[in-house]
């Protein structure tokens, strides 16, 4: 037992209302790094070689919450979704159980400026989406909710997921005011869910200003909504390197696809579809 307490990060405070993980010497070392970066380096290549890296890494630092992050994404890439959530979920709660009693989430910050704590949000973030992924929306938006919670700048996007999970719930009430909070913002999910909330409420008057917006962010989602079969879109290639997956461009097919299939149950209503149908 006092060699795992030995191995176990600290939550140290700062200034002000700022805390950060502080990591151990048998995790924050030049052996466990390099075992480390190997494993991320090798995903989406060789995930099961990957696997027994991690595992490998997870039996010397019991605490390594990074290590259990990356494992959760080779699981997936595996299609291991029972072995991919409780290690996810391990992760978390290894992350949660560093957290000291004088640490009080309502007024405590855990920002992602300091290096160390982006393995502990990070774990906040993989766990909502296996959530969000099987559909227990209500667990998702408490998970996302807590990370905003340690770093309101959230630089990781989640306040994206939160609304997608409050559009499949149907929640408009709070959807709506998660828009206004972040009235500038001009990611897809928010320029197209303030078009989709003004079409659902019926608020004519506006319409015509949010869908030049939204076409203006991504022309290609409209089609998308109204096609009978929806397929996925090739992955987007940098000319000259016809192996590689460049990711999603920002307003391109692929991500007007994305889009429609991270938002069925809202881009099925029939007030939507009957709206961008007349616009055809």
């Amino acid at each position: 037992m006092k060699q795992k307490a030995a191995n176990k990060p600290e939550v140290v405070h700062f200034q002000e209302n700022e805390w950060g993980f502080v990591f151990p010497p048998s995790i924050d070392n030049e052996q466990i790094y390099n075992q480390y970066w190997e494993g991320v380096q090798l995903l989406d290549y060789d995930d099961l070689a990957v696997e027994q890296i991690f595992k490998a890494v997870i039996k010397k630092c019991p605490y390594h919450i990074d290590a259990y992050n990356h494992l959760n994404i080779a699981f997936k890439n595996q299609k291991k979704p029972y072995e991919s959530f409780l290690t996810a979920e391990k992760a978390y709660l290894i992350g949660k159980s560093c957290l000291p009693k004088e640490f009080k989430p309502s007024k405590h910050k855990l920002h992602w400026s300091n290096l160390d704590n982006r393995p502990f949000l990070r774990s906040c973030h993989i766990l909502g989406m296996e959530y969000q992924d099987r559909k227990q929306y209500e667990e998702a938006i408490q998970l996302y909710s807590e990370i905003l919670g340690y770093n309101e700048d959230d630089h990781q996007g989640v306040r994206y997921l939160l609304l997608e999970c409050l559009f499949a719930l149907k929640d408009y009430k709070t959807a709506l005011q998660l828009l206004k909070k972040h009235k500038d913002d001009w990611g897809i999910e928010f320029v197209y869910g303030r078009l989709l909330l003004t079409i659902i409420n019926n608020e004519k008057e506006r319409l015509e200003s949010l869908l030049a917006d939204a076409v203006k962010r991504n022309k290609f989602v409209p089609e998308e909504i109204t096609k009978s079969k929806h397929i996925a879109p090739p992955p987007f290639r940098i000319p000259g390197e016809p192996y590689f997956d460049a990711g999603i461009p920002m307003g391109s097919i692929q991500e007007a696809y994305e889009y429609w299939k991270n938002n069925k149950s809202l881009l099925t209503d029939k007030r939507v579809k009957a709206f961008f149908n007349s616009i055809k």
